[in-house]
């Protein structure tokens, strides 16, 4: 009985091509990924989290929960909330959010000044920040993405503030003179609810330990074939 031999070219170009349509497909997946600094999110409403590689955090974006009050989000964050898991950030946590954002290039974290203007290298704009950020002014009153943090401790009641607009205009208010009641404000009930601002919320990274992905796993299935192919040649 014969067999008809097997022809390894035509099976690995089809290999090959194989290949290279999930490459495309795995790149149409992270075409919605922003990236600044060591943050990143995803602004195809698939994830309401923003990555932080440098300190090993999750940061929420900042529109999710921008149009409630202090007391609300109290309640959001609380063991029987929605988000019990998050926690609000203080001064400290806030310039950790700006070492991952700089890259640790700015001088907000040791300015202990009223006002603190940093920035990045200039190359992100207005847009992008919100993109990565999502927009905090949700009833479009401003293209200002604004979060509050705890001044210090909470127990002196006063809040922080940072008002990022784009790479070279950022500002970090140490000592607003807002009280956390004064916050509320900015909800949805508030006088200045045009202009809804949430506050900075964070939690242990819950990412996955990184795996290849699966064009690296095809590239490495490639050569292998090749291999078992030049074999069965011989």
């Amino acid at each position: 009985m014969k067999f008809k031999s097997f022809n390894f070219k035509s099976f690995n170009k089809v290999l090959i091509g194989s290949v290279l349509s999930l490459s495309c497909l795995v790149n149409s997946a992270n075409a919605g990924l922003i990236t600044i600094g060591a943050l990143t999110s995803n602004d195809d409403d698939s994830t309401s989290v923003i990555s932080d590689t440098l300190n090993n955090l999750d940061w929420l974006r900042w529109d999710e929960l921008a149009d409630l009050t202090y007391a609300e989000t109290l309640f959001q964050t609380s063991v029987v909330g929605d988000y019990s898991d998050w926690t609000i950030a203080g001064a400290n946590e806030a310039n950790l959010f700006l070492d991952a954002l700089f890259n640790s290039r700015h001088d907000c974290a040791t300015n202990t000044t009223e006002l603190v203007t940093c920035g990045d290298s200039g190359n992100f704009t207005s847009a992008q920040y919100t993109r990565l950020l999502g927009d905090s002014s949700t009833r479009g009153a401003s293209s200002v993405d604004a979060a509050w943090f705890y001044d210090d401790v909470i127990t002196d009641a006063k809040a922080g503030f940072l008002n990022l607009k784009s790479g070279t205009s950022n500002e970090k208010f140490n000592t607003f003179g807002a009280t956390i009641a004064d916050t509320d404000s900015y909800s949805t009930l508030g006088p200045s609810s045009a202009e809804s601002i949430g506050w900075l919320m964070f939690r242990t990274s819950t990412a996955p330990a990184s795996v290849p992905e699966p064009s690296t796993l095809a590239v490495f299935a490639i050569g292998l074939m090749g291999l078992v192919a030049r074999r069965f040649k011989r």
